[in-house]
């Protein structure tokens, strides 16, 4: 996944008129968006997940390896989702007492909302010229 160390998506030149810190928040809150979309896609794909597994059924194929992918992906993915921490108060951004929220978009402690309203407005009216 590229939400490792290694991978520093925008440094803070690339995304102008935002400053150092307010970059870093952007991409902090960039990765607990993308964890919750992973999660939601792995999700939705459970029916064509039902069909595969009816289609190698009936044609009498082995399916403890498809079903092994399929559910440790899930939780990969769940895992990944639930140990985010939000860059403001530091707690578990989607969980809040044992169950993991996944409607939510705000941290469930705090209430940051993982979507910056207005970043790209301002760097985009600071990149025009007035004349």
């Amino acid at each position: 996944m590229e939400d490792g160390p290694e991978s520093n998506s925008k440094p803070a030149s690339s995304t102008p008129g935002l400053s150092a810190q307010q970059s870093q928040l952007y991409t902090e809150l960039r990765k607990l968006s993308r964890a919750r979309t992973r999660l939601l896609v792995c999700l939705l794909t459970l029916p064509v997940y039902a069909v595969a597994l009816w289609v190698l059924l009936n044609n009498q194929q082995n399916i403890e390896a498809f079903m092994y992918i399929y559910m440790g992906m899930w939780a990969g993915f769940a895992i990944d989702m639930a140990r985010r921490r939000c860059p403001s108060c530091r707690q578990q951004y989607y969980v809040k007492s044992v169950l993991l929220n996944l409607i939510t978009r705000r941290c469930v402690h705090c209430g940051l909302e993982s979507k910056i309203s207005g970043s790209d407005d301002e760097a985009s009216k600071q990149d025009k010229i007035e004349f």
